[in-house]
């Protein structure tokens, strides 16, 4: 996240379940909310980047171990995505999860302003 809020474009790899099935439910154009936070401890006042998705890749690695007379290979998925921050939000509504479905929010922009 920090990189992310210091030069306004990266590109991550996302390996997790979760956020790996919710990329599989949006397009280059979408907006997401990025936010340290787990899903289970996102609530109202949260706060995280706002950010669009400029392109999305998916791809398979493949994983080899073995000793004497032991061999496992197995296949991982992954998402690359790269991301544009748009702007600082912080969560206003908590929408139900539910199953096979990306967790939605209602974030709003959150504006520093300077006094004088």
């Amino acid at each position: 996240m920090k990189d992310l809020l210091a030069h306004k474009i990266r590109t991550m790899e996302i390996r997790s379940p979760n956020n790996f099935f919710a990329l599989l439910h949006v397009r280059p154009g979408d907006k997401i909310f990025v936010t340290e936070a787990t899903s289970q401890d996102i609530v109202i006042g949260t706060t995280g980047l706002i950010a669009s998705i400029r392109e999305i890749q998916l791809m398979t690695h493949k994983v080899i171990q073995s000793r004497d007379y032991y061999y496992e290979e197995r296949e991982v998925q992954a998402a690359r995505t790269q991301l544009q921050l748009l702007a600082i939000g912080r969560v206003r509504k908590v929408e139900p999860p539910e199953i096979d479905s990306p967790l939605r929010l209602e974030v709003d922009e959150v504006r520093y302003c300077t006094a004088r």
